[in-house]
């Protein structure tokens, strides 16, 4: 039986985050999984397109893949997103899971969950970000992407698990910009840490910019000492052990029906 895990992030345009933090989840996943052959896909279009444009470098879409696969012969798909919540774009993956599962196209078909989904998923994570970063003398600046979907408050579920820890972590997404003097900030220093799987163009550009609308910008306006560290969370070691152990689920499911 041919079986496949597709392993779908977001995407980049920099090849050495794309080095840093997303290939490290590829090869843990393939190390834990060696009797599946295991693909990547970009969701992002215009990712797709600059990679491609830049570094002639084709990465299929999510559809493209479950197409490929479906051609190949593969009666069993694990779609894993490199995602951090189940909002917009996990959403679509479920129904690309509809759009193949069954007798027009694919066995078996099942999404992974995204990084957090149940508490034992935000333990592990926060364990790590409290041994990395413990020992600062600063304001830790957590700072996620954001969404309009209703799994924003996945961010407020981590800021009080943060709140349990001896950090003085701060957790806001990239549309705070605007509302950075309300950020309840006890130190001169700030440390902003991205929580988002590569630390790519939104904290080259949104954070480290050297305009207005940058935090660093922002954050120095209000006196602050600014140190940021690029360093997305593919590179952490608890995110990779969560997708694995969701992937891990999704087959143990499969076994006991």
């Amino acid at each position: 039986m041919k079986k496949a895990i597709l392993v779908v992030s977001f995407g980049t345009s920099y090849l050495e985050q794309k080095k840093e933090s997303i290939n490290p989840c590829i090869h843990a996943i393939e190390e834990a999984f060696s009797d599946w052959d295991v693909y990547e896909s970009f969701s992002s279009s215009f990712l797709r397109k600059r990679l491609l444009k830049e570094h002639n470098l084709k990465m299929l879409s999510p559809e493209e893949s479950m197409e490929a696969l479906k051609q190949e012969g593969y009666e069993k798909v694990i779609i894993q997103p490199l995602f951090l919540i189940e909002g917009i774009e996990y959403d679509k993956l479920l129904e690309l899971q509809q759009a193949y599962e069954g007798e027009a196209g694919i066995h078996q078909v099942a999404v992974g969950k995204a990084l957090l989904s149940t508490q034992q998923d935000y333990a592990k994570v926060v364990k790590e970000l409290e041994d990395l970063y413990s020992g600062l003398d600063s304001d830790l600046l957590l700072l996620g992407h954001g969404t309009t979907h209703e799994a924003h408050v996945s961010y407020a579920q981590l800021r009080e698990m943060l709140d349990k820890t001896t950090l003085n972590c701060i957790v806001t997404t990239l549309e705070d910009r605007s509302h950075l003097e309300m950020l309840p900030f006890r130190n001169e220093k700030v440390t902003v840490v991205p929580f988002m799987l590569v630390a790519g163009m939104h904290i080259l550009r949104d954070v480290m910019g050297d305009h207005e609308e940058s935090f660093k910008y922002g954050l120095e306006q209000m006196g602050k000492q600014v140190e940021v560290v690029q360093k997305g969370l593919g590179s952490y070691t608890s995110t990779r052990a969560v997708y694995i152990g969701h992937i891990q689920n999704v087959i143990d499911t499969w076994e006991n029906k």
